[in-house]
């Protein structure tokens, strides 16, 4: 299946910069596989497992089939956690979320074959990011991944194609603490400090309060 924009892809229509990630191959020894960080089933025979690397701060991705390893592949150090997930899929891509020199950064991976289709920076005109511990990092139709950006005094909401690797909308956010997002009726919907905000999945377009 064709890779269409990924390679060499800027987040088009929203400003963000390609990133110049470094090719990360599939790794087959050193360095090291470490604890399991968390696991992601994506259908009856597939789940992707993101790992800790024994020793350093990069973590390794893996796609199992059947019971069975199918790749392994090394990436910049990850910016999900246990239980809240920084990884997105379809068919043809998996996405994954990063932390670079104090920039959110997506990277991504070919599903057949862990092949490197492109990165780019998330919020580059924002500064540092921060690590977040505190409500969701990113959330997924499996058509658009949908990556919450937080830093000091800022958030921003950043969709883009998985196919593609295009973006498609962003939204900034206010500074305080992020404690839901969900997708439902064709909306993203973010809840900070009581108030729930809904955008649009296709174009981003804010929704009327939705109170539920």
């Amino acid at each position: 299946m064709a890779r269409l924009g990924w390679i060499g892809i800027a987040i088009v229509g929203v400003g963000a910069a390609v990133a110049g990630v470094g090719a990360y191959a599939i790794v087959h020894g050193r360095p090291d596989p470490g604890a399991e960080i968390d696991r992601f089933k994506v259908d009856s025979q597939t789940q992707i497992v993101v790992r800790a690397e024994a020793g350093g701060d990069r973590n390794f991705v893996e796609l199992h089939e059947d019971g069975e390893l199918k790749w392994r592949a090394l990436t910049p150090t990850y910016a999900g956690r246990s239980g809240v997930p920084g990884v997105a899929w379809n068919d043809i891509a998996i996405s994954v979320r990063v932390i670079r020199d104090g920039h959110a950064e997506i990277f991504a991976l070919a599903r057949e074959n862990a092949a490197k289709l492109g990165g780019f920076k998330l919020a580059p005109g924002k500064g540092d990011v921060i690590k977040q511990t505190h409500g969701p990092v990113t959330i997924t139709d499996h058509v658009r991944s949908y990556e919450l950006v937080e830093g000091t005094g800022w958030h921003q909401l950043v969709a883009f194609d998985l196919s593609t690797g295009l973006g498609v909308w962003l939204a900034d956010l206010p500074g305080t603490p992020i404690d839901h997002a969900t997708i439902e009726d064709g909306a993203v919907w973010v809840t900070q400090n009581g108030v729930r905000r809904g955008f649009g999945v296709r174009d981003g377009h804010e929704r009327p309060s939705n109170p539920r």
